[in-house]
């Protein structure tokens, strides 16, 4: 069984446009590549077996030319050197991560392949380099199979989600986007820590050091927070050192800048934990917990005293059901199981902000004045639109 996530979010900067309600130009610039190396994706090597970025970008281009937006227009011409600074704005989708993993449950003759690709729809000045809107968008995709795919069937999931999942959402989300003139206040996430405890679950369960881990759960993080909003969010930098997001456009590499944010979110991962809770004849129970801590800051806030928004400790359940000839081998598979509760903590968070979850929130927290907290987010969040 094939089952398909998506993950959006939105993140509008600072427009360049002369008029606020004026319909903006911009010139399509099609697929590139983000902070990811080409010649290292399944992506690139499926677009040159396909005749090279003509194949993507003729899908893009096909799906653009539906777009109907009040807020901008696209046009395919080149950009002309006279142009003014407004007209200067491009668009382009940058794939930003690509991610495949399997794990095999033996005694189950099953293997879960978890595929994850990483876009951001990015509007960017051509002329200066300053990001002029970001629309991140994640897709997952969990196939089910009797075993380990091969590297050919891999290579085909990827390119029917290209051909079906990635330009659906890509056109939803430009036929539905609205630029704005410029937003008062903005939030991302610019720190993400690992407590000792999740520093050895990693050692235990990812056989690979992943540098990039840190950005994968800001992230996951950011996605939710910003879908279930609909609020803005700065891209997480790894290195707070230098504010660009690198991009490989028209063959040549591009620096785009950043804004910096008015809140700032810390993320820390404070690690996992397994518990037998029932046990059967036949099969067992198990809880995974995932523990972490989200701060919220205002550092320009002149008040010492209310620079600190948030600073809590949350925790998610996964209740999994093993069948006990699968349970020899569990340490091998159990790592998608904690990612999966990690992944639902992140959504219910973000979703406090919406609908107040007493049953969640009772689980999860043990402040009692969580709620009025919740709210006050909620404010900032008003304030990021």
């Amino acid at each position: 069984m094939n089952k398909v996530f998506l993950v959006l979010v939105i993140s509008c900067f600072s427009l360049v446009s002369s008029i606020s309600n004026a319909k903006n130009n911009v010139i399509f610039g099609g697929f590139s590549f983000g902070s990811i190396l080409p010649d290292e994706t399944i992506s690139n090597n499926i677009f040159k077996e396909n005749g090279g970025l003509l194949y993507i970008n003729k899908l893009l281009v096909n799906k653009t030319k539906e777009i109907s937006n009040n807020s901008f227009s696209i046009n395919f011409d080149l950009l002309k050197d006279e142009a003014n600074e407004e007209d200067q704005n491009i668009i382009v989708l940058a794939l930003d991560n690509e991610y495949v993993n399997d794990v095999s449950i033996p005694g189950d003759n099953l293997t879960r392949t978890d595929i994850i690709l990483n876009f951001q729809i990015i509007f960017f000045n051509a002329k200066n380099n300053f990001l002029t809107a970001s629309i991140p968008l994640e897709i997952s995709k969990n196939i089910s199979s009797s075993k380990k795919l091969s590297k050919s069937q891999v290579k085909s999931e990827i390119k029917k989600m290209y051909e079906n999942e990635v330009l659906k959402y890509y056109f939803e989300l430009l036929n539905n986007f609205t630029l704005k003139s410029k937003f008062k206040n903005r939030i991302g996430i610019t720190e993400v820590n690992f407590e000792d405890n999740a520093k050895e679950n990693f050692r235990r369960y990812l056989n690979e050091k992943d540098i990039f881990l840190k950005n994968k759960f800001a992230k996951s993080l950011s996605s939710f927070i910003a879908f279930n909003n609909d609020i803005a969010i700065v891209p997480y930098g790894q290195d707070r050192t230098t504010n660009t997001l690198m991009l490989r456009f028209e063959n040549t590499q591009r620096e785009i800048k950043l804004p910096d944010p008015d809140y700032h979110l810390h993320l820390t991962i404070r690690g996992f934990k397994n518990v037998l809770f029932k046990e059967g004849n036949i099969d067992e129970q198990w809880i995974y917990g995932s523990y972490v801590n989200i701060k919220v800051i205002q550092p320009d806030n002149p008040d010492d005293n209310l620079k600190i928004k948030m600073d809590e400790k949350f925790k998610h359940g996964l209740n999994v059901e093993l069948s006990k000839r699968s349970l020899e081998n569990k340490e091998s598979f159990e790592w998608i199981f904690f990612n999966d509760s990690l992944k639902m903590l992140f959504d219910n968070f973000s979703k406090q902000t919406i609908e107040f979850d007493k049953k969640w929130i009772k689980s999860s927290n043990d402040n009692k004045k969580i709620k009025k907290l919740f709210e006050g987010l909620k404010k900032i969040y008003e304030s990021c639109k």
